[in-house]
């Protein structure tokens, strides 16, 4: 069995200053700041979340914090991500070694789109984690975690195999909606564990558009995010799915 902790994402009315789990705003720092850089652009990447490993679900992640950031275009994909890992002892810069990093405290961050007079304003938002208890979860084989007969429709939706496994979540294991032929070896690969899943509870719906998180984050249609973590607590790295 494996542990996770589902979690909603509630806008806050004050910046969040910790050293703890957050979606947006400004990353609270462990250390010196290490901003990533987008290739593409030069420019500083957004910032998406940090997340304070819990200690309930990760026994051995005290005092580590990871640091999401993304990059410009849309929709996004695996490449257009970069994690950041910070420990109490030291500082671990882990995804795609071209990358350059800044010592910038503030940046780019998450917003709203919100049309005001018929114009598109771009509002800055933070958001807290409102978490549930820890729950076992069972650990199933890949082929049990994906069906191709759920097949994807515009109208309906697409609906999980497994959506026990479903939910936005810390730990865990991760839903899986692609195909098997070549599967990237987060999923299969025992040195990898699930850090963080942005998915829905029920499946997609509402047309065309995903409906699990508050903030603007162009994932496609029907896009997954999960952030998986070695086991030695030395890199971390975003992948995205689309069925």
């Amino acid at each position: 069995m494996l542990l996770r902790r589902r979690f909603q994402i509630i806008e806050t009315p004050e910046p969040i200053t910790t050293p703890s789990s957050k979606f947006g705003g400004q990353p609270v720092w462990l250390h010196a700041p290490h901003w990533p850089l987008d290739p593409a652009t030069d420019q500083p990447m957004r910032f998406l979340a940090q997340l304070a490993l819990d200690p309930a679900v990760f026994p051995d992640g005290e005092g580590i914090m990871a640091y999401l950031f993304f990059g410009a275009g849309e929709p996004l994909y695996n490449e257009a991500f970069a994690v950041v890992l910070q420990t109490k002892d030291e500082v671990c810069l882990n995804t795609h070694e071209d990358l350059t990093f800044v010592a910038a405290t503030q940046g780019p961050s998450l917003y709203e789109v919100q049309v005001v007079e018929r114009t598109r304003q771009y509002v800055p938002k933070e958001y807290q984690l409102v978490e549930e208890a820890v729950m076992e979860e069972p650990a199933l084989p890949l082929a049990e975690r994906y069906k191709e007969g759920h097949d994807l429709d515009y109208d309906a939706g697409y609906q999980f195999s497994q959506p026990e496994l479903a939910g936005n979540k810390i730990g865990g294991q991760a839903i899986y909606v692609e195909g098997l032929s070549t599967p990237p070896a987060y999923f299969t690969d025992e040195a990898w564990e699930l850090l963080l899943q942005l998915a829905p509870i029920q499946g997609f719906w509402n047309k065309l558009q995903p409906n699990f998180y508050p903030f603007h984050l162009e994932l496609g249609e029907f896009g997954l995010l999960h952030v998986f973590m070695t086991k030695d607590r030395k890199r971390a790295e975003a992948c995205v799915q689309m069925p």
